[in-house]
């Protein structure tokens, strides 16, 4: 159960980014790259930040 709450932001991403994929499958051109847009550039960056955030400096 601890590993699902540290890398809830990891699942998020993943989740949003293979939605996406199966979105843009069945022609969801509108919702499947806003999630995959989503997954890339937004959550997953922000769960690389807030992971190595606290080694920098050291």
């Amino acid at each position: 159960m601890d590993i699902l709450r540290r890398f809830w932001l990891l699942w998020a991403a993943l989740a949003a980014i293979a939605l996406g994929f199966v979105l843009l499958y069945f022609r969801s051109l509108s919702l499947g790259p806003i999630l995959l847009v989503t997954g890339y550039c937004v959550l997953l960056p922000f769960f690389l930040w807030r992971s190595f955030r606290r080694n920098v400096g050291e």
